[in-house]
């Protein structure tokens, strides 16, 4: 089941996506209609909210009540939004072999984290705001995992259960400040620089999230191309590693690292411009589409 948040009428609330939210027929299912209530328990129509209660058991009720036609939008007419705003966001470099063979790099022996802030966090059709004085700036298309229930040291083979959701995050990354910085928190933690959408794809809609295909263009030029079975660390060992150090609590998200072909490593570099159009795909989570337009002067 497809999770969206939208904006109707002022209101912004939680939906179920028919369509992959990019087609004109895509409808969207609100589940603040009254028509739905039955359908949540009583959980608020929320995306969060939703997870929080635990999200298999919020797509078995809907699945069982059914789709009400009176709560049905069609999708030109609402706004979407980021599905929700992760309380916290793990993210990893360096986790494709792909990219690590563009680098010249040998695998990690454990995986490369840093974190990203909630504040990052914009949805689909927003601006990425790119202030003109923090250097070249790059494009990561990704696989978002979002954790459903509490992982604390949990074993590899249980470790997917306790993902609930995916959806397609765009790790936008101010490559020249993080060169300068010797680190990643600042140049990945700009406003506006973790899109996350169009929308969350259940788990059980994903038979396999270590075989989706991920691809991002810009301005309609393929710039990556990649596919997940190259991670280094998978999904799996992922959500088991971080879990021995970090309780991953429902709502967390994991940001699973980018294949190669970030504006840095092409020649000459494909840095973001303003004026541009982002599209990050991944197989099954649909399309995320961003412009991006000149924001102010960070001042360092």
């Amino acid at each position: 089941m497809r999770f969206v948040s939208f904006r109707h009428a002022g209101e912004d609330r939680a939906g179920v996506l028919e369509g992959d939210g990019a087609g004109v027929d895509d409808v969207v299912f609100d589940l603040a209609h009254p028509a739905m209530a039955d359908a949540l328990g009583g959980v608020a129509p929320n995306v969060h909210a939703l997870i929080l209660a635990g999200l298999p058991e919020t797509v078995a009720r809907i699945a069982a009540h059914g789709l009400a036609d009176a709560a049905r939008l069609p999708l030109k007419e609402v706004d979407l939004l980021a599905p929700y705003v992760p309380p916290r966001i793990y993210a990893l470099a360096f986790n494709y072999r792909d990219a690590l063979a563009e680098r010249g790099m040998a695998a990690p022996a454990e995986p490369v984290l840093f974190m990203k802030q909630a504040s990052t966090v914009v949805g689909p059709g927003a601006p990425i705001l790119l202030p003109p004085d923090i250097g070249g700036c790059t494009y990561e298309v990704e696989i978002a995992a979002v954790i459903g229930r509490r992982a604390e040291k949990v074993a590899r083979e249980d470790a997917l259960s306790h993902v609930a959701a995916y959806a397609v995050f765009n790790d936008i990354s101010a490559s020249e400040m993080i060169k300068r910085d010797g680190g990643f928190a600042r140049g990945k933690n700009l406003p506006t620089f973790g899109p996350l959408g169009p929308f969350l794809a259940s788990a059980d809609e994903i038979a396999d999230p270590h075989a989706l295909a991920l691809s991002l263009e810009v301005d309609g030029a393929r710039l990556q191309e990649g596919v997940s079975s190259d991670l280094v660390f998978d999904i799996a060992d992922l959500v088991s590693r971080l879990s021995q150090a970090h309780t991953l609590e429902p709502g967390d998200v994991i940001a699973t690292g980018t294949p190669a072909g970030v504006a840095g490593m092409r020649k000459p570099p494909a840095w973001l411009r303003p004026g541009s159009v982002v599209r990050a795909r991944v197989e099954g989570l649909g399309t995320l589409i961003n412009p991006i337009v000149e924001g102010a002067p960070y001042g360092e």
